[in-house]
């Protein structure tokens, strides 16, 4: 059975058992103990499908597994809570792969996992130091992890212990908010996965977070990776696989900042794809490979591999980060020397944020305008079709909405315009999608408004504006914005930034190309002239 197979089939049975055994898993320790049960060799009748599927995989593939089925057993609101994603083994082997490469010593450095989650790192690094060496008592002296799901923490233990083969001679993963714990030592490697979503001010301790979060959009991932370099020592090595939001999202720009004042970046390696990769994720996800010491120099190469999928005969490419700490990290461009040259502006394109936040002024959306009351259209993300006109239709599919307004607002769109989707899934396979909206739209009513999970795309030429929006449906423009952005948000900044081919070089590919605008991107970005139209 093939690797993805075999992945979809253990899902089913994880998913099967968590379900048939939720009456049951009410506490941390009966969801530690229906797990622990998974490594006997006979046990509760009820996981023998499971336990027999499991007993054939290797060890790290096993473990992966009996914490992944600890998550499923978790009641929903406490799993996203938590947000408990367990790093898969190729991803866990690649990391600790990295960090060794960047001078982590596996025979005498000390390691801490402050978000342990089901042991996969510490498990990982506790088969690698048996391998150099190293007896179960050494092994479970240099390894350290906090968790905060008391369970949780029972069943890596175990896990760390099958692993050595032998009872832990310590207690190695401690019970509690690694956020709020004392942590008294410094280590040769931090290394996590750690939990992801925002976190209110009320919930933060101590001002730590001002380095690397903005007020009201403090995420758990920007403070356990402050706390993880706070708790490498000079010289030692961070490595974080995070949300790739890090990367270029305007409201992390603090935290790289604080990252390259702390350390050396030495690799940020991307996961290619959540499908298959991580289960239940909904983001894209980097790895940060960092040594603590010295700022990053701002000539310094970085290098930028390929995390966790089949090993490549391509080297990594490497380049710089951008001149100023702050700034986005792009991904390095697939080929360096297909270079647009463009932008939107270029195009005679505005791109702003949709306006109506509709959950928080419900009044003034109405199904229907009545007497005098001044109202226009509003246009939702769904309504957004490539390839199709735009037209406003109602949330639940049925009709129209209008947001109302008193007064005149820059926020009514009154010309041509174009309307792009702010936020994708992971379903879609496109992150950029744009629709222009139909003229009727304006003719009819006046104007429309657009919701705030939207972008609006003006322009005084309304040939160069469709051209523009041909342009932003196609592969090769969705494929260059997933390089600067690790976001499933669409951010307005980076769009506007975003390398284009000049409208003279798209154009005249279309036409080469009879209207095939997928072969007239690529033909006009190998083809961009060296000046930008006028």
């Amino acid at each position: 059975m093939e690797a993805r197979g075999t992945k979809a089939a253990l899902l089913a049975h994880a998913r099967t058992t968590a379900r048939s055994l939720a009456k049951r898993a009410t506490t941390p320790q009966a969801r530690a103990d229906i797990c622990l049960d998974l490594l006997a060799d006979i046990g509760d009748p009820g996981l023998d499908v499971f336990r027999c599927a499991l007993q054939a995989l290797p060890v790290d593939e096993r473990h992966y597994w009996v914490g992944t089925l600890y998550t499923l057993l978790l009641p929903t609101k406490i799993r996203r809570s938590q947000a408990t994603y367990f790093t898969p083994p190729t991803v866990a082997d690649a990391v600790v792969d990295l960090a060794i490469e960047a001078g982590f010593d596996i025979e005498n450095d000390t390691v801490l996992d402050p978000a342990a989650g089901g042991a996969a790192f510490l498990s990982t690094l506790a088969g690698r130091m048996a391998i150099a060496g190293l007896n179960p008592k050494e092994v479970a002296y240099r390894l350290n992890g906090i968790e905060i799901d008391t369970g949780l923490a029972t069943l890596s233990g175990r896990l760390i212990a099958e692993r050595l083969g032998s009872p832990l001679h310590r207690e190695v993963i401690i019970t509690g908010d690694a956020l709020r714990v004392t942590i008294p030592a410094s280590y040769g490697l931090v290394i996590a996965n750690p939990p992801y979503g925002r976190v209110g001010l009320d919930d933060v301790r101590g001002r730590a977070w001002r380095k690397v979060a903005h007020s009201g959009h403090v995420n758990k991932y920007a403070l356990f990776a402050e706390l993880c370099f706070r708790h490498a020592r000079p010289g030692g090595i961070v490595a974080l696989v995070i949300p790739s939001s890090f990367r270029a999202g305007p409201l992390y720009d603090r935290m790289r900042a604080f990252i390259r004042s702390q350390a050396e970046v030495l690799a940020v390696g991307s996961i290619p794809g959540r499908d298959g990769v991580f289960i239940d994720v909904a983001q894209d996800i980097s790895v940060l490979i960092a040594r603590k010491g010295k700022a990053h120099a701002a000539a310094a190469a970085v290098s930028f591999p390929v995390v966790g999928a089949m090993p490549s005969a391509v080297a990594a490419i490497r380049q710089a980060l951008p001149a100023e700490p702050w700034d986005a990290w792009p991904l390095p461009a697939i080929d360096p020397t297909l270079v647009g040259g463009s932008t939107l502006a270029d195009y005679g394109v505005t791109a702003r944020a949709g306006y109506f936040v509709w959950n928080r002024e419900k009044d003034r959306l109405v199904a229907k305008l009545r007497g005098r009351q001044r109202g226009y259209p509003l246009i939702w993300a769904k309504n957004v079709r490539p390839g199709t006109a735009c037209m406003p239709r109602g949330k639940k599919n049925a009709g129209t909405d209008f947001v109302t307004f008193p007064d005149d607002s820059a926020a009514i769109v009154t010309g041509t315009a174009a309307v792009m989707q702010r936020t994708t899934n992971d379903k879609q396979p496109r992150r950029l999608i744009a629709a222009m909206v139909d003229p009727s739209v304006v003719s009819k009513w006046g104007g429309f408004v657009t919701e705030n999970h939207t972008i609006v795309l003006t322009g005084t030429d309304t040939e160069k504006l469709e051209l523009a929006v041909k342009l932003l449906n196609t592969a090769a423009v969705d494929q260059r914005y997933r390089r600067v952005s690790g976001t499933a948000a669409v951010s307005v900044t980076l769009l506007r930034q975003l390398d284009l081919p000049p409208p003279t070089a798209f154009a005249t590919a279309l036409e080469d190309a009879d209207g095939d605008t997928e072969a007239a991107a690529s033909a006009a970005y190998r083809h961009a002239p060296e000046t930008v139209d006028a």
